[in-house]
């Protein structure tokens, strides 16, 4: 009897201790479905196995060739839907979010996802009847999911909330409901299923939908993506997720490895959103405008591939460089009036080698000194409180030899990890660089100009090539996004003017880059209504 009472105070004592767990609200989770683009099409490159301790995944199903247990916890490296699938946008889902919110915050990933199924297989009330009529292939997977896809995801969310607190819900499906009108109806069928089955608040639970492959890549089921944009006037809180200019494979179908990438972060820059964050922004120097007293050079341990330095024979510790050719100016956009934190991916190898002149706007130069680290680290370069709208920082040479990887500008004071995210002013450089606003031209190439600038409708961008070479010309925006491509192929010798006329761009401040014979050149230009 007195071992009885024992076993019965033990079963009370550790029932007790179960239910007094609470979940960690620090550790958001993210319920993910759909079909093979939620799946995971695109093959899993090494760029794609660099993952932050924060992001897990709760592995649907065992893997042996993972090493995964079914219902437990890992750290989010692909495949992160089954044992054999391939990349899916939830990867870069969760690189973006543990890279924009604060270090002590966490992200978990369940995913349920079907290549081929319509949105029925996830009707908990009718999902048999389509299941029954499923393609052999298909039976399969869903035999992996215990048979009912939709209870399989309850059940490991049930599993995820002992742990953190659901955020958010990611689908990715449409293309074999295509032309199907009911599909908003469908969905919100399954999310009001969810909300009720995991107890969770419909107004803090968002639901994001992504488009499928965009018309501009020939997506063979684009016009989908019609009905998609109608969901949030059924459901109304959830989100398009836009996929134009997502990069699709040859089948018009699935999105490639590039496509998945941005299509993930897109997801992540509509949650951060939501959540009140503002993502970091990432910035490549060899991208921005680079004066011509700096270096670009090709780095493989670099962001991007590529780093920049000052030129031997450059430095100046005693007074900052003022002259155009000295410094590299980063334009961008802050999205609130707050306090902003600067922080560079830098590598300077001694104390001869290690400092920087910093600004930010029209303020004053501060010299940044004894940065001294033999390699890649993330250091604070500063803190600004700046106005909502668009800034310039200004970084200009201290001591030669300071190489300069990246830069971050972000509303949380504390670095941010590894390589960081994507910077949204991504390029392939010229190596050899004409500083903006050159006045000397370069040999076989005599440097652009634009008239008029400032400019109400169009403006006129002249150059001069001495012998014929391929001609790239695009304006870009202050944070680095392509705005439009006015040349992209081979000119003979000769004088050009191309016309820049875009009535409907928003009043502000543009960059026009061209390059040509090897050599790149940047002009500001400033439209005025």
């Amino acid at each position: 009897m007195k071992l009885k009472i024992l076993i019965l105070s033990w079963l009370c004592a550790v029932s007790l201790f179960a239910f007094s767990q609470n979940p960690d609200p620090n550790f958001h989770i993210y319920l993910c479905i759909g079909q093979s683009n939620m799946e995971g099409a695109a093959k899993i490159e090494p760029m794609d196995r660099s993952i932050d301790s924060r992001f897990k995944v709760l592995q649907a199903v065992s893997c042996s060739n993972l090493s995964r247990v079914e219902g437990n916890w890992y750290s989010a490296a692909p495949p992160l839907t089954r044992c054999w699938t391939g990349l899916t946008p939830v990867d870069y889902f969760g690189k973006k979010m543990v890279a924009n919110i604060p270090s002590n915050i966490k992200v978990g990933v369940v995913i349920v996802a079907i290549g081929g199924c319509k949105i029925e297989l996830y009707d908990k009330d009718n999902f048999q009847t389509y299941a029954d009529t499923a393609v052999s292939w298909m039976k399969g997977i869903i035999d992996e999911y215990g048979g009912n896809p939709y209870a399989h995801l309850v059940e490991m969310a049930k599993i995820a909330q002992n742990d953190g607190v659901i955020k958010g819900i990611l689908l990715h499906q449409g293309e074999s409901n295509t032309g199907d009108s009911d599909w908003p109806t469908k969905v919100k069928g399954v999310y009001d299923n969810l909300i009720a089955d995991l107890n969770l608040n419909p107004d803090s639970v968002p639901l994001l939908a992504g488009e499928v492959v965009n018309a501009d890549q020939g997506g063979v089921c684009s016009s989908m993506n019609t009905i998609i944009a109608k969901l949030p006037n059924t459901l109304p809180n959830s989100y398009v997720i836009s996929s134009k200019g997502c990069k699709d494979t040859t089948d018009n179908l699935h999105f490639n490895a590039a496509g998945y990438r941005e299509l993930g972060r897109r997801y992540a820059t509509k949650m951060l959103s939501l959540m009140g964050y503002e993502p970091v922004t990432y910035l490549e120097p060899e991208c921005a405008v680079v004066g011509s007293n700096w270096d670009k050079k090709g780095d493989a341990s670099a962001s991007n591939g590529y780093r920049v330095s000052p030129k031997t024979g450059f430095n100046n510790l005693s007074t900052p460089p003022t002259d155009n050719e000295s410094r590299i100016d980063f334009t961008f956009t802050a999205n609130a009036d707050t306090n902003y934190y600067v922080y560079a991916r830098i590598k300077c190898p001694n104390t001869s080698s290690d400092s920087y002149w910093v600004k930010m706007d029209d303020g004053e130069y501060i010299l940044i000194d004894g940065l001294t680290s033999i390699s890649w680290k993330w250091t604070k370069l500063g803190a600004f409180e700046l106005s909502k709208g668009n800034h310039i920082l200004s970084i200009a040479y201290g001591d030669e030899g300071t190489l300069l990887d990246k830069i971050s500008i972000t509303k949380f004071d504390f670095p941010p990890t590894n390589l960081g995210d994507v910077a949204g002013n991504i390029c392939k450089p010229v190596l050899s660089t004409v500083g903006i606003n050159s006045p000397e031209p370069a040999s076989d190439f005599d440097v652009m100009n634009t008239f008029p600038n400032p400019f109400n409708e169009s403006t006129s961008i002249n150059f001069n090539l001495n012998k014929s070479s391929f001609v790239s010309l695009k304006i870009y925006n202050l944070i680095g996004l392509e705005i439009a491509e006015l040349a992209g192929k081979d000119y003979p010798q000769g004088e050009y003017n191309i016309e820049f006329n875009e009535k409907d761009i928003p009043t502000g401040i543009y960059f026009c880059t061209l390059n040509a014979m090897g050599i790149s050149a940047s002009k500001k230009i400033i439209k005025l209504n």
